[in-house]
């Protein structure tokens, strides 16, 4: 009897996943692109492939950005299928997923209205995982009436319970009697890369605590494990982004700042943490890190942030070392797991349109060198714990700035 409601409820999703595996680009097809010269040769490489009836419509002189387009098009539609099959709790954990790159639509919207951009142009480049028919609600800014933009935020989108708690949080250090005045004040004057990184902070906690509380066996151990390194990589971001920044003129203001931004989750926190929000210098920061041999590699191989000269061309930054020892540490976690296809046809889509854009570097060979082919058979990754370190009181900071 316990066979007939075997894999009841998700079986028909692992099925389809499983099923995706054998449409993913391979590596010879792969090696063949890296030989096109145009765009045009590689949409005709990819239209004996599963994305051609993505690319039917298009003219061989097709750009790179629609090409981007065209191909997580294809993604999203594969996700949003899934999606519409699943039952609780693999919908609740498809939507977290997708909530990420809904935040970046809505953020990147909000920001191109401010800077007076045609929202036609903005909805067409919107990432289509984070897409949702509620982005057509928000309205064009109205000279500086920024209450309107928000309401259609707070209300009529998805993620407006991220932008409600990222209000609230902003709004607790003004008076007790708050007015429409200070919510314009806040939305006006705030940067949205630091709206984007608050949600993204919410976000990251919101989906550790989903993992905790709605996933169990194998699918808890592994996700939280990729949560734990999301998050351990966006604080470790936040603190290396901090280092020199001209805009936080004093020490307190770089604290303050830093805990706002970086989440309470991950192997980092709390211990680490603690110490991290007080460091000055990329010396101190990868001292810190150093018993995580992947933390510490990537903050010694990534550019001091006080030395513009590290900055040269050809240099890695930390980003993309995060990208890359992110991807590889995804797929070495449990290449076998439903996520992996997931994740391949992800990093399938960005090894596609490295070919076109190498054409403009001048040297296509380097471009597309480096940690650019991932093994499709990789060993086990490097075991990440945490640590536990006795609770001091923070060192005294002077100031940021020699």
């Amino acid at each position: 009897m316990d066979l007939s409601y075997h894999a009841i409820n998700d079986g028909y999703v692992e099925a389809i996943v499983r099923g995706l595996r054998s449409n993913l680009i391979s590596e010879a097809l792969y090696n063949q692109m890296k030989s096109c010269n145009s765009a045009a040769e590689l949409k005709a490489m990819l239209e004996e492939t599963d994305y051609a009836q993505y690319l039917v419509q298009d003219s061989s002189d097709i750009q790179i950005s629609v090409l981007r387009q065209r191909l997580k098009k294809k993604l999203a539609d594969e996700f949003e299928y899934m999606a519409a099959q699943a039952v609780q709790p693999l919908s609740g954990f498809l939507h977290l997923i997708m909530c990420k790159y809904m935040i970046e639509n809505v953020v990147n919207i909000i920001e191109g209205l401010k800077n007076k951009v045609d929202i036609e142009s903005l909805l067409a480049n919107a990432d289509p995982l984070g897409y949702f028919p509620e982005l057509r609600s928000i309205k064009v800014l109205d000279g500086d009436d920024y209450t309107g933009l928000y309401r259609d935020v707070l209300i009529d989108t998805p993620v407006g319970p991220y932008f409600m708690r990222f209000l609230e949080e902003s709004l607790a250090d003004c008076p007790e009697t708050k007015t429409m005045n200070d919510i314009m004040a806040i939305f006006k004057e705030m940067k949205p890369e630091f709206i984007r990184t608050s949600l993204k902070k919410m976000w990251l906690e919101d989906f550790q605590n989903y993992c905790q509380k709605s996933l169990s066996g194998e699918s808890q151990r592994m996700m939280l494990e990729l949560v734990d390194f999301e998050a351990d990589m966006k604080t470790i971001q936040v603190i290396y982004n901090s280092i020199g920044n001209k805009d936080m003129s004093s020490a307190p203001k770089v604290i303050h700042l830093r805990k706002q931004l970086c989440p309470a989750a991950g192997l980092l926190y709390p211990d680490v943490y603690r110490e991290l929000i007080n460091l000055t210098n990329i010396e101190q920061v990868r001292e810190a890190v150093k018993f995580q041999e992947v933390y510490y590699n990537m903050l010694r191989d990534s550019p001091d942030p006080n030395k513009k000269e590290d900055f040269a061309i050809g240099n890695s930054s930390l980003d993309d070392l995060m990208y890359n020892e992110g991807t590889l540490f995804c797929l070495t976690l449990n290449r076998d797991q439903a996520i992996c296809p997931g994740l391949r046809r992800t990093e399938s889509v960005r090894r596609v349109l490295r070919v076109p854009e190498a054409e403009g570097t001048g040297d296509q060979e380097r471009y597309l060198a480096g940690r650019d082919d991932l093994p499709e058979a990789a060993q086990e990754p490097p075991r990440l714990e945490k640590v536990h370190r006795p609770l001091l009181p923070p060192p005294m900071i002077v100031s940021i700035h020699k």
